[in-house]
């Protein structure tokens, strides 16, 4: 039975289950071993999916347009096509070539002209009625870099018309296994995903072109397929916040405060005691039934009139420090802490530490200059310049594979890693989570902070360093998503999330 699926930014339908390009194929080459060796009825499926949503934006379309490439999503174009013209709704045909003989897509182009469809092979010059529809089938999920001269020329023809746009699969001119936009790139108002999630979905440049998300199983089950993948290799998954409720914290009628845990924030030197207290909030609001926060002495009076349930103390009482972290069932390093020769001093006190510690901010800056902390569970949360600095490597290299940086990661520290950003990496060794949440909202200073104590404080309530991280950086996004719906994306400050916080975590 056909599944349709539903809103990306939403979530809610969405499988979990995420392929690379390679593992698509791969599953179409298994597909066509029991189908006569093609795999045209997929291709057929997938035309009338899109066809139907046409059909949802508009019963009788005044005018749509179909830009087809060579390959098999240009085929798909043909599909669709080929619907339009039975159905008698007025469109138009542009075709970057003939697709190769002996190819489905050339079975799909050639139905298409049987019917007595017309196809142009050059774009139009002057036209007088515009599309009220594109159909974006130019390129598929092969390509491997900027599109060519004459794709990019279409590209940017197809931009710069009005109307609704769909792509089919993937927008053209995204790399499909992490969502990055090398050059011209058609800006879709829908794409619409066909028998596996790719990656490059929800993360990197590509969230900006993708618009919304829907997809379509074409009538293929791909959970034999994926359990094979994640006994083989490392498996890519995706979560919404309609995937993690499972895993929230509960409380029983008689649980009290030392029941939900105890962190300790090492947060705020002079001057940054808003980072510190925009943390302690965080770790308040995601359910820590004791929060306390070792800060510089000026930020205690701002901190404990501003929100009194967080506790304070020194952070240059070395005395007071150890205590805490005895005390703490869970530690969070960094936010606002700056990167002086006494905050090294400070965090070597935590070596050795068996406890879960939350490294953030300027503690991974420190990390990245030299220092070592030798923590048997540690989770690491850069954003793409604090990343960059870890590996060695530019920014911009992060972003252009931000799933390889995350395993990178892993791979020279050990623990588990949260890479921030545009569809946020989550990686422990396996599987590699993508989190398909979040809003340009939350581009705005404070906004780790307080996800550092939301994982704090959802490990300290007893979930695992992965299961932790993955639900706070869900409800995190969620919450954004949410604050930014109320009020607009722009102005959004980090503690207007803090009451959405409060009623995710709570399912």
């Amino acid at each position: 039975m056909q599944t349709v699926f539903t809103d990306k930014k939403e979530s809610k339908n969405l499988p979990y289950q995420v392929f690379t390009t390679e593992q698509v194929k791969s599953l179409e080459a298994i597909y066509a071993q029991g189908h006569n060796g093609h795999c045209y009825d997929l291709m057929e499926r997938a035309g009338k999916r899109v066809f139907s949503e046409i059909l949802r934006l508009n019963k009788k379309p005044s005018m749509v347009w179909i830009f087809c490439g060579r390959g098999n999503n240009g085929g798909d174009g043909y599909i669709v096509a080929s619907l339009l013209k039975e159905q008698g709704i007025t469109h138009r045909v542009f075709a970057m070539g003939i697709p190769h003989t002996n190819t489905e897509a050339n079975l799909a182009f050639e139905y298409y002209l049987s019917l007595g469809g017309n196809i142009e092979f050059d774009l139009p010059e002057n036209f007088t009625v515009p599309p009220e529809i594109t159909v974006d089938a130019i390129l598929g999920t092969g390509i491997k870099s900027a599109p060519k001269e004459d794709a990019a020329e279409w590209i940017l023809f197809v931009n710069d018309l009005g109307g609704f746009k769909i792509s089919i699969d993937i927008p053209s001119g995204v790399i499909a296994n992490t969502g990055m936009v090398p050059g011209n790139c058609i800006n879709a108002d829908l794409t619409v995903c066909m028998l596996g999630l790719k990656p490059g979905l929800f993360t990197s440049d590509a969230v900006d072109y993708t618009g919304k998300v829907v997809f379509d199983s074409l009538n293929v089950s791909t959970d034999h397929f994926y359990n094979q993948i994640s006994h083989q290799e490392i498996p890519l998954r995706r979560l919404g916040y309609e995937d993690i409720i499972a895993n929230l914290p509960k409380r029983v009628t008689s649980s009290n405060k030392g029941d939900s845990g105890k962190v300790l924030l090492i947060a705020g030197s002079l001057g940054m005691g808003g980072a510190a207290l925009i943390s302690g909030i965080g770790a308040l609001r995601a359910g820590a039934g004791l929060v306390k926060i070792a800060t510089d002495l000026h930020n205690v009076s701002a901190i404990n009139s501003c929100r009194p349930e967080l506790m304070t103390i020194n952070i240059f009482d070395e005395e007071a420090l150890v205590q805490a972290i005895n005390w703490a069932d869970v530690i969070a390093v960094g936010p606002g802490l700056g990167q002086g020769l006494e905050v090294s001093q400070i965090l070597e006190n935590l070596n050795g530490v068996r406890k879960p510690v939350i490294v953030d901010a300027d503690a991974l800056n420190l990390i990245s200059k030299g220092l070592d902390l030798y923590l048997e569970r540690m989770v690491i949360t850069p954003h793409p310049g604090e990343a960059a600095r870890l590996l060695g490597t530019s920014a911009s290299e992060i972003n252009a594979d931000r799933i390889n940086a995350a395993c990178r990661l892993y791979e020279r520290y050990g623990s588990t890693v949260l890479l921030k950003g545009a569809g946020t990496i989550v990686y422990d060794g396996k599987p590699i989570t993508i989190i398909s949440e979040g809003s340009p909202a939350m581009a705005t200073g404070g906004m780790g902070d307080l996800l550092t104590g939301m994982i704090a404080s959802l490990c300290a309530q007893g979930l695992s360093l992965s299961q932790a991280t993955c639900v706070a950086a869900v409800i995190h996004g969620r919450a954004g998503s949410m604050a930014s719906k109320e009020a607009g994306v722009i102005g959004t400050l980090p503690l207007d999330l803090a009451p959405y916080i409060r009623l995710l975590v709570n399912g």
